[in-house]
């Protein structure tokens, strides 16, 4: 295993990790298969930041919805956080960042890998902030993946450039997929049908959400990332972009996101 920042917190012979760095979500399998893609081998995204996982992206996703900050997707995933562990298997992760405080709670069981992020400003003025769940979940072919749950939001693949609105239920896979949804509804699920299996989303206060892989269609896989693009699918869950939050002095916002799997 590539050497990793931190503390790595693991039960039922490691099927199911998180790491202190970033209160990352590592993998969690339900019905002996992976559920979360984490490539071991190749998890150093850089010296602060692990690839693969669910990275948490916050207090702002991508750059901030004024295309402002940096680093790109917050400061969350490069930070090390103050962890509590619990049984059954509980971390609870907090930390501050820019003013802004925040608690990553994940609980997982056999049955669900259930996720709760609250962010509070600690700050003396208003502050707008994001915060999305970066879900690489493990597919047989992402390929022949598709999305479900997206009638009626609107959507803007920012790979392409294309926008407008679903008038269908469904999302299909295809190169070039990066598209940020808003308005989308608190369930969204990802149909593996060559693993024979449906991933479910239910979610609360995340009306956004984003759709990625890194399969192109130039054919360039320059990255460990890009090359394992057929094992997972990216399906984000939280606030950004349009649907950003501005919270007054001492407010919160919590959310949640609940991962369960049911056969096709």
């Amino acid at each position: 295993m590539s050497n990793l920042p931190g503390t790595v917190h693991s039960a039922h012979e490691g099927a199911w990790q998180v790491a202190e760095h970033g209160c990352q979500v590592l993998s969690w399998q339900a019905d002996d298969k992976p559920v979360i893609w984490f490539d071991a081998e190749h998890a150093d995204e850089s010296d602060v930041v692990i690839r693969g996982g669910i990275p948490l992206c916050a207090p702002w996703f991508g750059h901030g919805p004024n295309n402002d900050q940096d680093p790109q997707h917050g400061l969350a995933r490069r930070t090390d956080f103050s962890v509590t562990m619990a049984d059954p298997f509980q971390v609870v992760g907090t930390a501050e960042t820019a003013a802004i405080g925040i608690r990553h709670q994940v609980v997982m069981t056999k049955n669900a890998l259930e996720m709760t992020l609250t962010l509070t400003n600690h700050d003396e003025v208003p502050r707008t902030v994001e915060g999305m769940w970066h879900s690489y979940l493990r597919v047989g072919d992402s390929a022949q993946a598709r999305v479900q749950g997206v009638k009626g939001a609107d959507w803007r693949n920012f790979a392409t450039g294309d926008e407008g609105s679903f008038d269908t239920d469904e999302l299909v896979m295809a190169p070039d997929t990066d598209t940020v949804i808003q308005g989308v509804g608190p369930a969204l699920t990802l149909v593996d049908p060559v693993w024979g299996r449906n991933i479910h989303l239910a979610t609360t206060n995340c009306p956004s959400a984003v759709v990625w892989n890194p399969r192109s269609a130039s054919g360039i896989a320059d990255t460990p990332t890009a090359q394992a693009w057929r094992d997972f699918v990216c399906v984000e869950t939280g606030v950004c972009k349009d649907n950003a939050v501005t919270l007054d002095p001492g407010a919160d916002l919590v959310a949640t996101t609940t991962i369960t799997v049911t056969s096709l």
